[in-house]
């Protein structure tokens, strides 16, 4: 039988594509997928374009066959061309990309059958909801552009509370009428819960769902109907992004400037990014959704790069909360006390009106720092360079970075005698909830957390009480500061607004300004007139002004003139190496020879190598080189080139990260 050779790209570290031979009669195409041998396993691939580098042609005897041709819709060329691009720009493999593309291994080995998904069809006869003006004005912008327009970028820039995801569930059956996938991502997991109940209230159903929590049973079958057109609808996490869709037609990304869009590890990339660029190869239209655009959407739209919708007033008759700064410099809480006098007379008339209050404190467990007043030190993690966390519920310290954990009994283990004594510095969120417990003996306090949200229901569970108003108070991290929709909420209480300042990011300033206005805007979303309390030692804050008056434009001007002068992003283009090892004199030794390597020019500027906030971090030392460059200058070529340059030890590991977002 006459044999042919293919290219066949592997989910594996190589930025090429291998030879295999198959017989003519098979109709291989490019975007197959085949089973293939590869050293002594076998592995799935993906028949692609020629991407070889064989300087020389194999014999033929030498090139082995595949296995077999496996049954599954093909990868079309959007996916392929969205895999080629996302592996240039993040400088990261061809085969460590496409691997993304699989979702889970177990896809193609499994040795049972796996039944097909029930089938989710969305009924777009139901009733629609009653739109208000504005957002009858916004339907009809956004639906006249998909009858004319392919790929265009349109946001939705509307106040907390004014009904966006309603604005955008109309471009959601606009698509699916049109026979499309629709692709939603989601930057917590915890928004899901009230927006699956939204969604199956508008469409009699609910989507597909994917995220790291999904069991590996249901992620083969989502993939499946992926691949073959016959979901509709799959809201997902930032990994969704790479998911096989075979009739693509919409791209959603609610709350766009939210930082868990951005992937820190492995393959480093922005989800909102890499999503307009996926709309653009693919020519469909793509959605970006928040109360608190980021600085670089508001400058595209500013720029007439993006489209803009807005949506200035809150839904129904909600007006929006009376914010006040609380100065603790003038007016201290009381000794040990984390929360002043007018913050506990506050929630006493919340709690007598019948209403409910949020508190915000972005720190997890009892005290973020636990501190030997015998040995006269602070207690750090043995594998970082932070300090270890209480959590009283538990009785222990814990590393929030490394996951390192010691019972606090041990105490000769924590320090160097066990008759330590220990002072717990600084509130957590279970420092706060005891207090509130302290001075309102009935009230039913709860405590919200990622922790918490990934054990199985406990998180959805407090969610659903305190949509119920079973519980009282809620006290909770950044995970509560969007998406969350609770009627009888009129009290929102920031414990620390200035903790956010603290880590040298630069982006510090704009990251606050959307959590704080993100978490006052959770207060009196529907009738009722609500009220958010910031407790601060910088009430002349300028960013804390500007919260208060709701001014998201007044802000993004200070911000983005300080951005431009500066030289920062989204002016100048960023990119940061972490060069990473066990042994902090090999690492010094080497980023010493990387700098001097690092080519002198007047485009490109190489700052460090510097130690992050974190320079020691799950038992390795660090080191960041930042280059930075105009935007127009091609940053990758001139990094690729440095590190040619250069042979990196096998006991080093250099990370690029373009665009970086966090600096710790």
């Amino acid at each position: 039988m006459k044999k042919k050779i293919i290219n066949v790209l592997l989910p594996l570290p190589f930025n090429q594509t291998f030879h295999y031979l198959c017989n003519e009669k098979e109709k291989i195409k490019l975007g197959d997928f085949v089973l293939v041998p590869f050293k002594n396993k076998k592995i799935i691939g993906c028949v692609w374009e020629n991407i070889s580098r064989l300087k020389k042609k194999l014999p033929i005897t030498k090139i082995r066959s595949i296995e077999k041709k496996l049954n599954f819709s093909s990868l079309n060329k959007e996916n392929r061309d969205f895999i080629v691009w996302v592996s240039n720009y993040t400088m990261n493999s061809l085969g460590t990309v496409f691997k993304l593309c699989l979702g889970v291994k177990q896809i193609f080995n499994r040795k049972k059958n796996i039944e097909n998904i029930d089938d989710h069809f969305l009924d777009l006869s139901l009733k629609k909801p009653v739109l208000t003006k504005e957002q009858l004005i916004a339907k009809k912008y956004i639906l006249e552009k998909f009858n004319y327009k392919k790929f265009f970028t349109v946001v939705i820039d509307g106040v907390a509370g004014s009904g966006k995801t309603e604005v955008y569930f109309e471009a959601i059956s606009k698509c699916i009428s049109k026979k499309k996938q629709v692709l939603v991502l989601l930057p917590e997991i915890s928004m899901t819960a009230q927006w699956f109940d939204r969604f199956k209230k508008r469409f009699k159903t609910k989507p597909l769902l994917w995220h790291s929590d999904v069991k590996v049973s249901e992620k083969i079958k989502i993939w499946k109907s992926i691949i073959d057109g016959s979901t509709n609808v799959v809201v997902g996490a930032r990994s969704a992004l790479f998911l096989p869709f075979k009739n693509l037609g919409l791209i959603i990304i609610d709350e766009e400037h939210d930082q868990s869009f951005k992937q820190e590890e492995g393959v480093i990339y922005n989800a909102r990014d890499m999503a307009i660029v996926r709309a653009k190869l693919t020519n469909i239209p793509i959605i970006l959704c928040s109360a608190t655009l980021s600085i670089e959407t508001k400058l595209n739209v500013l720029e007439k790069k993006y489209e803009v919708v807005k949506l200035k007033k809150r839904y129904g008759k909600a007006g929006f909360p009376d914010v006040k700064i609380l100065d603790l410099a003038e007016n201290p809480p009381e000794k040990g006390k984390w929360l002043s006098d007018e913050v506990h007379k506050e929630l006493k008339n919340t709690i007598k009106s019948g209403n409910q209050a949020l508190f915000f404190l972005n720190r997890r467990g009892f005290a973020p720092y636990v501190y030997c007043k015998t040995c006269n030190k602070k207690i750090l993690c043995p594998n970082c360079d932070v300090g270890l966390v209480f959590h009283k519920k538990d009785n222990n310290l814990i590393c929030h970075h490394c996951g390192y954990k010691i019972l606090f009994k041990n105490k000769k283990r924590i320090c160097k005698n066990s008759d330590c004594s220990f002072y717990f510095y600084g509130p957590g969120v279970e420092r706060i909830s005891y207090e509130i417990k302290d001075n309102n003996k009935n009230l039913n306090v709860e405590i919200l957390t990622s922790d918490i949200m990934q054990k199985k229901d406990e998180g959805k569970d407090i969610l659903k009480k305190f949509e119920e108003e079973k519980i009282n108070v809620i006290v909770g991290t950044q995970i509560l500061a969007k998406g969350h929709h609770f009627p009888k909420l009129t009290l929102v209480v920031v414990v620390d607004a200035d903790f956010s300042f603290l880590g040298g990011d630069l982006r510090a300033a704009e990251k606050t300004f959307q959590l704080l206005t993100q978490v006052s805007g959770r207060s009196g979303r529907s009738t009722l007139s609500g009220k958010v309390l910031i407790q601060s030692l910088s009430v002349d804050n300028p960013i804390l002004n500007n919260i208060k008056k709701f001014d998201l434009n007044n802000f993004f001007l200070e911000e983005i003139n300080i951005r431009k002068e500066s030289g920062l992003p989204p002016f100048k283009k960023l990119s940061s190496l972490m060069v990473v090892s066990k042994n902090e004199k090999k690492l010094n030794n080497f980023c010493k020879k990387m700098k001097f390597e690092a080519q002198q020019s007047n485009d490109f500027e190489v700052l460090g190598p510097a130690p992050p906030f974190i320079s020691y971090l799950r038992g390795k030392h660090r080191k960041r080189f930042i280059v930075r460059c105009s935007k127009n200058k091609n940053i990758q070529k001139f990094i690729s080139d440095w590190l040619k340059k250069i042979k990196i030890p096998f006991d080093l590991k250099v990370s690029v990260d373009i665009d970086p977002y966090n600096f710790s």
